[in-house]
């Protein structure tokens, strides 16, 4: 019984996940003409369409891979695409995160 219980908590923490947060950030002001685009790809699998590995914090992965290579700048014009591609035995899902980013204004 005890296996039964740690399998169904093993099966339930696979579906938990982490909210991002996709809205404006501070600083409110910049520089429209320093502008630079990133994009980060995060994907996760679902074995026999049960099982989830690394599937329900693919944007907060990939957003915090832009925010690491952005340094600082301010975060804007995020958009999301999804993917997936069908296996035998599950899918693999991916989330491409594209976000512009600008610098902040001169003092």
């Amino acid at each position: 019984m005890k296996r039964a219980w740690a399998a169904l908590l093993v099966a339930l923490a696979g579906c938990a996940g982490t909210p991002a947060a996709l809205g404006p950030r501070e600083p409110l002001h910049f520089d429209i003409n320093d502008r630079i685009d990133y994009t980060a790809t995060e994907c996760g699998a679902q074995v026999l369409i049960l099982l989830p590995v690394l599937t329900n914090d693919r944007v907060p992965r990939a957003l915090a891979l832009i925010e690491e290579r952005a340094a600082g700048r301010y975060i804007a014009n995020v958009r999301l695409r999804e993917r997936w591609i069908y296996l035998v035995f599950g899918e693999i899902l991916c989330t491409d995160v594209i976000a512009a980013t600008y610098g902040a204004l001169p003092d």
